[in-house]
């Protein structure tokens, strides 16, 4: 049986000398449109990486498939909700298998045992709870949700159930006017909670922007967001099935 305890709590990653480094907010199962996406921003398979905050699966019409991104070298992801979904539903968690189907885990029926090992694998083998690169504006971190400590990186002794609900859903930063400079890092990319467009709230760049989501009053254009930071700015890609725009932040 795998759990979040069990993951790596943080992997670090060196500055990029070969390639560029970008971060992708939530893809949520679709796999066709991340694909379009890398291809818009000239990703290079043998030099560039991409950093994922999570939440590969559901909703979206490829969610195996997305999570497959895990296994291949460019792409390093952080533990989303959705994947607590499928690790809780792995461990028999009945309550919680409920909840996942109706936020999209349905997809799991599908799959035969060798597919839902595969599924499980892929988690225990290449995620982990927290993550940072060093970039050319500073060394940035990924989580999923928020962060629940004042100094980065967390240790594994710091780690409970409280704050590791916190790194997988907490919406307490994002959702009020609280903020908390976090020492030994410049910046933090986190997803979760799906936004118009990305947020820039003190150290914290939240870039969920819906994609796999259905159009609604709230949101009327889901997309994807790509981001990627230079030394004077964090470049903004949106990209859906028929548009693509570039925006900027100044840092």
């Amino acid at each position: 049986m795998i759990d979040s305890f069990s993951l790596p709590v943080h992997c670090c990653y060196s500055q990029n000398s070969k390639g560029r480094d970008f971060f992708v907010g939530d893809i949520h199962g679709k796999y066709a449109l991340f694909m379009q996406a890398l291809d818009k921003i000239n990703f290079d398979f043998t030099a560039d990486r991409l950093f994922s905050v999570g939440d590969l699966i559901d909703r979206g019409e490829a969610p195996f498939k997305c999570l497959q991104l895990a296994e291949k070298s460019w792409f390093m992801p952080v533990l989303g909700n959705h994947e607590q979904f499928l690790i809780d539903t792995a461990n028999n968690d009945f309550a919680m298998k409920m909840n996942w189907y109706f936020n999209g885990g349905g997809w799991w029926e599908e799959l035969d045992d060798e597919e839902r090992k595969r599924a499980q694998g892929i988690i225990e083998r290449h995620f982990s709870l927290t993550l940072s690169v060093t970039t050319s504006a500073g060394r940035v971190g990924v989580i999923h949700a928020q962060y629940p400590f004042k100094k980065w990186p967390v240790n594994k002794e710091d780690l409970n159930a409280d704050s590791c609900n916190e790194l997988i859903w907490g919406r307490d930063c994002i959702s009020s006017n609280y903020q908390s400079v976090v020492e030994g890092i410049d910046f933090i990319v986190s997803g979760h909670t799906p936004l118009i467009k990305p947020l820039l709230k003190y150290q914290q760049l939240f870039i969920d922007t819906g994609c796999g989501h259905q159009a609604s009053g709230f949101m009327a254009d889901p997309h994807l967001t790509i981001c990627e930071f230079k030394e004077s700015s964090i470049e903004l890609y949106a990209i859906s099935e028929s548009t693509f725009e570039l925006s900027r932040i100044k840092i």
